[in-house]
């Protein structure tokens, strides 16, 4: 009744951008170590640096996340082809030769670079974002047997809606107008119309390119993925790993810390964090069961529409698993919610700033290098970075990406977990602690 989804990948090769990135480490060493039957894996890798590709895709296995398949499959790596290019320059910067190659070889295609700055200035978001996926779908298009083209956008793509489905939205611009825009020169006034109702350039640059997708695909059968705030790994390959302080875990460090004891939310309000191994286990799903269709299939990796997190949950599990390890610098962690820009600024200045001067200044007369202060302008600078997601609420639903889980064969549900109705928040928040501390604080 079932096809496996290993079966699926037998003798198939992979194009995948984005491949040294959080996601795209993730999704590499799971490709490998659960598909085996997979004939390559083409990397799409700049040079940079110095570094030449094969010695950046070198130094890349040498992380520890791929240390399962370094003792149990290492003729596993042989399979990782890197190719120099680069997603933000015309025909991505590839050799012909080598495009040549991936028209030839390649049957699958994950589109996962992308520039995830908040602040990125207009024309290199609408270049990486927008532009380069415009690049790979053309790509996509000369390759001779392809049968998915995977693009992984953002689940805040979207946040002019409180409930947001598993469907194409309305474009929130006409391309052709923005690229009429860049090319006389666009403002920051006019930036700052096009982008309204969404709060920054790269949620905006993923609505545009979504739909560049769903109007250019042609006869590639395509698939958007939709991850929210992607988080440490529950499983694979490794418990609670994480590498990065992008998405929530600077925030959630700096209140396990106690260093950081307000918030512009409500309790009620859902964070919508997604398990890393979720994410990559749904592409990979994705890719397997994709169709050949006019319709362009959309998948939400999110929690907040069928087994929401609340804030206030978070917070109560977050700061039990700081006392319970001793991880605060500042005792008695806690945080206080508020709807009020101005309480806000009042208990940051009485509870955060004027102890971190207070603090400096006892430094300062033990004769020692001050740092508090310094501190709590980069907790400042954190949790205005992710206000915008703390002090909005969304409903995102994931019901198709709960039915396409649900379409596997229980072995493949077990390998491959993606349903975001299976997480236990209180078994989950613990883990993803653990990972912050031990791979990001290293204690």
């Amino acid at each position: 009744m079932y096809q496996a989804i290993a079966e699926c990948y037998e003798g198939q090769s992979v194009f995948m951008t984005g491949g040294t990135g959080f996601l795209g480490k993730v999704l590499l060493e799971k490709l490998l170590y659960s598909c085996p039957g997979i004939e390559k894996v083409y990397l799409l890798v700049r040079e940079k640096q110095g570094a030449t590709a094969q010695q950046r895709v070198q130094k890349l296995l040498e992380q520890p996340l791929f240390s399962r398949i370094k003792e149990e499959k290492p003729q596993a790596f042989e399979k990782i082809i890197p190719i120099v290019g680069d997603i933000s320059e015309p025909q991505l910067g590839i050799k012909a030769e080598d495009e040549e190659l991936l028209a030839e070889k390649v049957s699958i295609v994950y589109h996962v670079a992308a520039t995830i700055k908040f602040n990125e200035p207009f024309e290199q978001a609408m270049n990486v974002n927008v532009a380069g996926t415009g690049r790979v779908l053309n790509l996509s298009k000369r390759m001779k047997n392809v049968k998915a083209f995977i693009y992984v956008s953002t689940a805040f793509s979207n946040t002019d809606r409180k409930v947001i489905e598993e469907i194409i939205y309305p474009a929130p611009a006409s391309l052709n107008e923005v690229k009429k825009l860049l090319e006389i020169g666009i403002t920051d006034a006019q930036v700052k119309e096009l982008i309204r109702g969404r709060p920054n350039t790269y949620t905006f640059t993923k609505a545009l390119a979504e739909n560049l997708v769903a109007d250019n695909h042609g006869n590639v059968p395509a698939v958007i993925i939709r991850p929210s705030i992607v988080s440490s790994s529950k499983r694979e390959p490794m418990v609670g790993w994480i590498d990065n302080w992008f998405g929530a875990s600077a925030l959630i460090t700096t209140i396990m810390k106690g260093l950081n004891r307000v918030l512009l939310s409500s309790r009620d309000n859902s964070l919508d964090l997604i398990p890393v191994d979720y994410v990559s286990n749904l592409i990979i799903v994705a890719a397997a069961k994709c169709k050949c269709s006019k319709n362009v299939g959309v998948y939400n990796s999110s929690t907040s529409g069928e087994n929401p997190l609340r804030i206030g949950r978070l917070a109560e599990l977050i700061i039990a698993d700081s006392n319970k390890h001793k991880f605060y610098d500042v005792p008695m962690p806690m945080v206080y919610f508020t709807r009020f820009k101005w309480v806000v600024l009042l208990i940051t200045l009485f509870f955060q700033t004027l102890p971190a001067y207070i603090a400096d200044i006892f430094l300062l007369i033990r004769g020692k290098k001050t740092r508090y202060v310094k501190i709590q302008s980069k907790v400042s600078f954190v949790r205005d970075t992710l206000e915008y997601f703390t002090s909005n609420t969304w409903s995102i639903s994931s019901r198709q990406t709960t039915a396409l889980s649900q379409s596997l064969s229980p072995s493949d549900r077990y390998l491959f977990p993606c349903d975001p109705t299976d997480i236990d928040w209180k078994d989950y928040i613990p883990t993803y602690c653990q990972g912050i501390r031990q791979f990001l604080c290293k204690t």
